[in-house]
């Protein structure tokens, strides 16, 4: 059964990606489960993970997801109010060695799905990575490209891998 409904998530996230009008895949992802604000614009998105469906993702008003990112629905992912990920930004929810096959690595670093918060009126540029259990404070800009993991501070501009704040 389980199988059958990932299957089925799977065939919905393909119609997703095939829809040409941003606002059009921002409707039926809320048909699907997810959380959806007004005026929320989806551009080409990959989800994987989705064995919950899409109930695991919450996007507020004023939303933007630019062309060919990658959205890991494992745990939960809210993208706050006027909110951009520029194209090609990755979010990972959870993070999993290799649970599924008994990976020996799972007993150093057990699989775990903290999800992923970006506050309002944020921008992650493109080619950013957000990693399973940040917090991305509000008003925070992710410079191109960077690594964010753990707390970034509201009003801060973060750059590099690891994320680092910028000096004012």
């Amino acid at each position: 059964m389980s199988d059958i409904r990932t299957g089925v998530y799977l065939v919905l996230e393909m119609i997703l990606r095939v829809m040409i009008h941003p606002r059009l895949r921002a409707r039926l992802l809320k048909c699907l489960g997810a959380r959806v604000g007004e005026n929320v614009r989806i551009y080409d998105v990959r989800f994987i993970n989705l064995s919950s469906g899409f109930s695991n993702l919450c996007l507020e008003r004023d939303v933007h997801i630019g062309t060919d990112c990658l959205i890991d629905l494992q745990g939960p992912v809210t993208i706050g109010q006027g909110s951009v990920l520029a194209p090609r930004v990755v979010v990972m929810s959870h993070s999993d060695p290799g649970s599924s096959h008994g990976a020996p690595l799972c007993n150093r670093h057990p699989p775990e799905a903290n999800g992923v918060v970006v506050g309002r009126d944020c921008w992650l540029g493109a080619g950013a990575i957000v990693l399973s259990g940040s917090i991305i404070g509000d008003e925070v800009t992710l410079g191109a490209g960077a690594l964010a993991r753990g707390v970034l501070r509201s009003g801060k501009v973060y750059v590099g891998v690891p994320a680092r704040e910028l000096a004012s």
